[in-house]
């Protein structure tokens, strides 16, 4: 089933009712109109997240509640109006914060893409520093984000050029604090088309040594974190 005009109006509804007992009263309509296709996306990715690292969890425990915080409501929205799934590692005692693979629905629109809401700052030196140093990791990267048109870079950018004296052709990259490739879309007829979950899969499957490039950055941070530091 793909996402139909209904999702979008579920969402809104809910957004605007804003009521606990009218979610309660319409669950399945939220369970068939809304998680079900969210289901169906999660299992047209789940072989390619699985040859791009097995260790990504795909399924449907990747997809968020349309709760808000408790902690956060304080007479405000109890629900979002958008809702999202979030494909990435298990955390673990090596490095918590990983890169992931999302897509997400609102009442304004849906997209997708990967990367991080926040990137560590030691995973932005190492990527920084692969960029610098022309690592092979960064140019099949950089090659495979060129090579697209589908998704463009994104995350909190330095107000200042903090690399004058670097190639132009890097800077995108590293004069970031946070980084990410996304796609965004207005388009409700895009999200309508029962073609959509084999796009996803596709540009997802393009973008592969972006990923990577974010997991092994991941990698050499924790290992630089676990160098014995010299005692005097």
């Amino acid at each position: 089933m793909a996402f139909t005009v209904k999702t979008l109006e579920f969402l809104d509804e809910n957004y605007v009712r804003n009521d606990r007992q009218w979610f309660k009263d319409n669950k399945k309509r939220y369970d068939s109109d809304v998680i079900s296709p969210f289901v169906q996306l999660l299992e047209r990715l789940a072989p390619v997240m699985e040859k791009m690292d097995s260790e990504l969890v795909c399924s449907p425990r990747c997809i968020a509640r349309l709760y808000r915080d408790a902690r956060r409501i304080k007479g405000g929205a109890i629900f979002k109006d958008t809702l999202w799934c979030s494909v990435k590692k298990k955390k673990t005692s090596a490095y918590d914060c990983v890169a992931e693979f999302y897509f997400y629905v609102s009442t304004r629109g849906f997209g997708y893409g990967c990367g991080y809401y926040i990137t560590p700052t030691d995973v932005m030196q190492q990527l920084r520093s692969a960029a610098i140093n022309g690592d092979k990791l960064f140019k099949n990267a950089k090659r495979a984000f060129e090579k697209q048109n589908r998704f463009y870079l994104s995350g909190e950018m330095y107000k200042k050029n903090h690399f004058p004296d670097q190639k132009a052709d890097i800077l995108d990259w590293i004069n970031r604090r946070s980084i990410c490739l996304c796609y965004d879309s207005c388009d409700a007829q895009e999200l309508f088309d029962p073609g959509l979950y084999d796009r996803v899969a596709q540009d997802f499957e393009s973008i592969a040594p972006v990923y990577k490039l974010f997991s092994q950055m991941e990698k050499r941070a924790h290992e630089q974190t676990q160098k014995p530091h010299n005692v005097k």
